[in-house]
C-alpha cells in the first residue's frame, strides 16, 4: 500500500517531557512492552497457582467428552464434561499437519478447528515437537504476544505524538486474559493484525528479496511484503481478522479504480492474506473433504443488531446476577470506547485504511450470533472493535483519560475473576 502525505499517520504536537523524568524515561516502546510482560506473567503466576493448582495443563480445558485420557499424551489433565476451546487448539499443537478428526486421544469437534492453525504451528515449534511441554508452550506464545502487541501499540502511540504508555490501552483488552487463561488464540490474531498495520504505515522504498511465484524476485518495497505476511499469520490464526485483510483491499482497489496509482507490489499487502487462507481452506478440503470454514457458516454472523438487542435484554432481565452485571459492564466499557472512536473518526490522524477497518469490524460486531452475544467469556471476539477503536482514539486529540480508566478497571476486575475462575 503507498502511503500518500494525506494517509499517513501524522504526528500530533511532539512529546516534550523533562528529561530524566519518569515520563522520560518510559516514554520507550521497550519499556511499555516490558509493563506488558510484568502484568501478563502476574495473572498466569496467580492462575496457575490459585485456579490449576499448579498444573499448567489445566489452562488446556481438556474435557472427557473430547478427549480420551487414557489415550492423550501423559500429564494431561482431563475435566469432567465437555472442556472448553483450548483442547483443540492443543491437540492441533502435538501435529499441526495432522487434520485427522481424532489423533492422540482428541478429537476435534468441527472442522473450522482446521483453520485456525496459526497458533498451534507456534506452539508446536516453541515445543520442538515434544508433546510434554506443549502446555507451558501455548502460555508461552500466548505472553510473548501480549508484550508484542503492547510494544506495536507502543509504536502507534508514537506515530500519534503520544507517549509510548499508551500503547497499553491497546494491549490492555480485558479479553485476552480469559483467552491466555485458556490457551485461545486471540491474543496471537491481534498481535499479527496489529502488527501488518504497523508494517503498513512504514511502507518506504527498500531493497529486499523474496521467493514469490517460484521465483527469486527482486522489491523495492518490502514492508508492503512484510505486512502480507504477518496479515497472512493472523487469517491462518483465527479466520475474523480477515475484516482488516478486507479493509486494506477496499482501500486499495478504490485508488486503482480512480486511477491514482496502479496495480503493483504494495497489493500483496492484501493479496498475500487472502491467498494465504483460500490456500489453506483448499489444504483442508484436500485433506479432510470439507472446507474448514464451511461446518462454522451461521454460527458466528446474524442479523446486525437482533441478537446484539436480544442479549442486553436478557442479561438486563437478569441483573440480579453477578455473572449478568460482570456482562454489562463489559459491554458498557466496550460500547463507550467504540463510541468515543466512532466520535474521533472523522478527525482521527490514521490511515484511510484504518478507518475503514474499523466500519467494517464494528459492522461484523454488531452482526455476531447468537451463541456468541449471549456468551460469558468477557466478550471474546470482539477483539477487533476493540483494538481498531483504541488505534483510532490513540490517532485522534482528545484526552483519553476517561475511556483508558475503564479500560483498567474492566481489566483489574476480569484479572480477580479468571484467576479463580476456570
Amino acid at each position: 500500500m503507498v502511503l500518500s502525505r494525506q494517509q499517513a499517520p501524522a504526528l500530533q504536537s511532539p512529546r516534550v517531557h523533562p528529561a530524566g523524568s519518569l515520563a522520560d524515561r518510559t516514554d520507550r516502546p521497550l519499556a511499555t512492552a516490558a509493563a506488558a510482560a510484568v502484568a501478563g506473567t502476574l495473572f498466569v503466576l496467580v492462575r496457575l497457582l490459585v485456579a490449576t493448582k499448579g498444573d499448567i495443563s489445566r489452562f488446556v480445558m481438556a474435557g472427557r467428552d473430547f478427549v480420551n485420557a487414557t489415550s492423550a499424551p501423559k500429564g494431561l489433565y482431563v475435566f469432567p464434561g465437555s472442556g472448553y476451546d483450548g483442547q483443540f487448539y492443543y491437540r492441533l499443537a502435538l501435529d499441526p499437519v495432522d487434520l485427522a478428526k481424532t489423533a492422540f486421544g482428541i478429537t476435534v469437534d468441527a472442522g473450522f478447528r482446521f483453520q485456525r492453525i496459526g497458533m498451534s504451528a507456534l506452539a508446536w515449534l516453541a515445543s520442538g515437537g515434544q508433546h510434554q511441554v506443549v502446555p507451558e508452550a501455548l502460555v508461552a506464545v500466548n505472553l510473548a504476544a501480549l508484550v508484542a502487541l503492547a510494544w506495536l501499540g507502543a509504536l502507534i502511540a508514537h506515530d500519534a505524538g503520544r507517549h509510548a504508555g499508551w500503547g497499553l490501552l491497546v494491549a490492555g483488552y480485558w479479553g485476552f486474559l480469559f483467552s491466555i487463561g485458556r490457551d485461545l488464540p486471540e491474543v496471537l490474531a491481534s498481535c499479527f493484525l496489529v502488527g501488518g498495520l504497523v508494517a503498513l504505515r512504514r511502507a518506504r522504498p527498500v531493497l529486499a528479496s523474496c521467493f514469490l511465484v517460484g521465483g527469486l524476485v527482486a522489491l523495492r518495497r518490502a514492508r508492503p511484503v512484510l505486512a502480507g505476511l504477518v496479515l497472512s499469520c493472523a487469517v491462518l490464526t483465527l479466520e475474523t481478522t480477515l475484516d482488516v485483510v478486507i479493509a486494506v483491499g477496499v482501500v486499495a482497489l478504490v485508488q486503482i479504480l480512480r486511477r491514482t496509482r496502479r496495480p503493483g507490489v504494495q497489493d500483496l499487502a492484501w493479496v498475500m492474506p487472502g491467498l494465504a487462507f483460500a490456500g489453506w481452506q483448499v489444504t483442508g478440503l484436500a485433506m479432510t473433504g470439507a472446507l474448514p470454514m464451511r461446518s462454522d457458516t451461521g454460527d458466528n454472523l446474524g442479523v446486525p443488531a437482533v441478537n446484539m438487542v436480544g442479549a442486553v435484554v436478557h442479561f438486563l432481565t437478569h441483573i440480579t446476577s453477578a455473572s449478568s452485571l460482570l456482562w454489562l459492564a463489559e459491554l458498557t466499557v466496550l460500547g463507550i470506547v467504540t463510541l468515543f472512536a466512532a466520535w474521533s473518526l472523522p478527525r482521527s490522524r490514521v490511515p484511510s485504511w484504518e478507518k475503514t477497518a474499523w466500519v467494517v469490524a464494528s459492522l461484523v460486531a454488531v452482526s455476531l450470533a447468537r451463541g456468541v452475544w449471549y456468551g460469558h467469556a468477557t466478550f471474546r471476539g470482539f477483539e477487533d472493535v476493540y483494538l481498531l477503536s483504541t488505534i483510532v482514539l490513540i490517532g485522534s486529540r482528545h484526552r483519553l483519560w476517561l475511556p483508558a480508566a475503564l479500560v483498567a478497571v474492566a481489566w483489574a476486575v476480569t484479572f480477580a475473576h479468571h484467576v479463580v475462575d476456570l
